[in-house]
């Protein structure tokens, strides 16, 4: 089995309220998760400005190009643009919750249909790889979901993309997904965190089988952010043994880079905070004293990092 990670870090995590960089960074981050083994990097958006668009055509031109994706709305313009820019992929989004459909665009399921009707063709006719991204899907009717799925399978999408866009899926609602889907596409999991759900949904989304898991490092991005890189990665090849093809020293190392943009962690966050791997209590202590397995799940080692001890309310020296 094997699972693909697509880094949003770039495009989704630069949506996070704390958390800005400047194109050279951006291009910086792009060639070190490449280098660190990421299958696919989201990169930005086309549409946004020409800044943005000159540093996506820079990655275009690079040796890693192949593993570039950019994130388009559903429109004929947003496409032209990624066009310009000479990427091999893209994600198009379509609003497919009647949330999204009447409140937002004010519009009909019929004139979604239609509008993926002439986008999809018009973007693979200019020799693009398409993923659909099927937006607020969590909240859409799932009659609905399975017809407009249909609908671009038959126009030759190459993958969709499930995205929970406020957050509200829950595990079971996931697995039941995600089987149902993958036997007709590929499936690409977009899980936001509003309630903390994000890494079981994604782990789920890939024991269901999903193909792509959407990931951005330390979880930035809109609001709660979604599924952290750094967890899913773990827990895959750590806990799953599901060869993720990513350096875990690297993704550390690239982790670092992140924090020292300026960010706050809280000690307890998974994986990075200072005390994900430090125990207190006698129990624990003297567990670790005879063995690493007893009280961590795994040798933070792997990361570059020692596990500590600490001292206070049920815990004593010796």
């Amino acid at each position: 089995m094997r699972v693909f990670i697509t880094d949003t870090t770039l495009r989704e995590g630069i949506q996070s309220a704390s958390f800005e960089l400047s194109y050279q960074e951006r291009k910086d981050i792009f060639f070190f998760l490449a280098l660190i083994g990421l299958e696919e990097i989201e990169a930005g958006v086309p549409a946004y400005s020409e800044e943005e668009r000159e540093y996506i055509k820079d990655l275009a031109e690079s040796q890693y190009a192949e593993k570039l994706i950019v994130w388009n709305r559903a429109n004929q313009k947003d496409i032209e643009l990624a066009i310009q820019c000479k990427v091999k992929k893209v994600e198009i989004a379509f609003p497919i919750s009647d949330i999204m459909i009447e409140e937002k665009l004010r519009r009909t399921r019929e004139y979604v249909l239609g509008l993926a009707k002439n986008l999809v063709p018009y973007a693979k006719t200019h020799g693009l790889y398409v993923s659909v991204g099927l937006e607020d899907v969590s909240r859409a009717d799932k009659n609905f979901v399975f017809k407009f799925v249909d609908h671009i399978k038959e126009m030759d999408a190459d993958r969709i993309r499930l995205s929970d866009t406020v957050g509200v899926l829950n595990p079971i609602k996931v697995v039941e997904l995600v089987r149902e889907l993958s036997p007709i596409i590929d499936v690409e999991v977009h899980f936001h965190n509003d309630f903390g759900m994000a890494t079981a949904n994604s782990v789920v989304a890939a024991l269901s089988g999903a193909k792509y898991i959407n990931t951005s490092l330390l979880g930035l991005g809109e609001r709660c952010g979604i599924a952290p890189t750094e967890e899913v990665v773990l827990y895959l090849e750590v806990v799953q043994k599901i060869h993720t093809g990513i350096d875990i020293m690297g993704l550390r190392q690239m982790i670092d880079y992140v924090i020292n943009k300026g960010l706050e962690l809280e000690p307890n966050k998974p994986i990075v905070g200072r005390n994900a791997f430090t125990s207190k209590s006698s129990i624990h202590i003297d567990g670790l004293s005879k063995s690493k397995r007893t009280y961590l799940p795994f040798d933070p080692e792997i990361l570059g990092v020692q596990a500590t001890l600490s001292y206070g309310t049920y815990s004593k020296r010796k």
